[in-house]
């Protein structure tokens, strides 16, 4: 197996040299840098990824994890705290996990967001995209940077990514279109409501999803409306009623971004529990008690711990160990959990799983 050494002496170099070619730093000139960079692929040269973790220890690498937090954005606390389990255990290679979470409900001001953006000195960044001020700012100051980007929970092909970590939103969207089916018995009338989102990537792939797979294969069920809940209509009940009146035999409802699901608290005030049902995404404290009472039918989760673990290790793989991603697309399995799920008794586990 070839060394460090032999490349350095076949081309004349020496061994700091040829390992600022293989990581990638350090200034080294291009006639250089390709004479090293052929002698590795002819020599096949692997890198020992034992050495390379010693490697990160010296090079005291740091990580930024970027995302939002605020009464309708519940997922994104469930995504950190897989993160900061990850963060914990990347520790003993001595890598430091920069968290940046902004605040939906309380946004910084210009002056904060561009000192933050100054100071910061990442080697990459883990994002979920949106138009939150402060994510916008910091996608941009990575941009500039030239360091790696990974998005979770939200992708955007049109930002240059290194890949991306979620859910399938679509394949989401006909689990839930499969379990409407289950519900209403194969004939129904469905009405969509979703939150306004900072990027409406998950709802239009979700809807889409549903959308296909009820026309492929559920003819006597039809999407009756959709119905847009609005930040400054907090109790939704205005336009639950009106769904109510203009749809009197809707039997099933999709909640697709479903906020802080005080919209589920509306329905039943509006319908009586039990009267329609309702399938919705994430499983996140808010929701649970209603899982459990009946008021929510099923839930469709997106796995929200493993999205912030292996964000930040497939960076970490990208910064330390030179591996760069496999895929393009990391999707997270979707889980669908029912009232039993929650159970102390009946739970053990064994929740329905569908595998990507």
């Amino acid at each position: 197996m070839a060394t460090i050494k032999q490349i350095a002496e076949l081309a004349g170099v020496s061994r700091r040299t040829v390992d600022r070619v293989i990581n990638n730093r350090g200034a080294v000139k291009p006639e250089t840098a390709e004479k090293i960079s052929q002698i590795i692929r002819e020599l096949d040269y692997q890198p020992n990824e034992a050495g390379k973790a010693l490697a990160a220890r010296k090079r005291k690498l740091k990580i930024g994890f970027c995302s939002t937090t605020g009464k309708k954005a519940p997922i994104y606390g469930e995504i950190r705290k897989g993160a900061l389990e990850k963060a914990e255990d990347l520790k003993k290679f001595g890598v430091q996990v920069e968290f940046y979470t902004f605040d939906r409900d309380h946004p910084l001001s210009e002056e904060e967001l561009e000192r933050l953006s100054q100071s910061f000195d990442c080697d990459a960044l883990a994002v979920a995209p949106g138009n939150t001020p402060g994510v916008v700012k910091m996608i941009q100051k990575a941009v500039s940077m030239q360091i790696p980007i990974l998005f979770f929970n939200v992708d955007d092909p049109s930002c240059k990514r290194c890949c991306y970590v979620g859910s399938d939103y679509k394949k989401a969207g006909r689990l839930a279109a499969g379990l409407a089916a289950l519900l209403c018995n194969d004939c129904g009338r469905v009405v969509i409501f979703t939150n306004q989102a900072s990027n409406p990537f998950s709802y239009e792939e979700r809807v889409k999803g549903f959308q296909q797979e009820i026309e492929e294969r559920y003819p006597n069920i039809r999407i009756a409306g959709t119905y847009l809940l609005k930040d400054d209509m907090p109790d939704h009940y205005d336009t639950v009623n009106e769904a109510f009146r203009s749809h009197p035999d809707m039997n099933i409802i999709y909640l697709v971004n479903p906020g802080d699901y005080s919209v589920c608290h509306a329905i039943s005030k509006a319908m009586g529990t039990g009267k329609v049902r309702i399938i919705t995404n994430d499983l996140v404290d808010p929701m649970k008690p209603m899982l459990e009472n009946g008021l929510v039918s099923a839930t469709i989760s997106q796995d929200s711990k493993n999205q912030g673990r292996l964000a930040l290790e497939i960076l970490f793989n990208k910064l330390a160990l030179g591996k760069e991603p496999e895929k393009d697309i990391y999707y997270t399995d979707l889980n669908i959990y029912i009232a039993q799920s929650l159970s102390p008794e009946l739970y053990n586990g064994s929740d329905i799983q569908c595998e990507n």
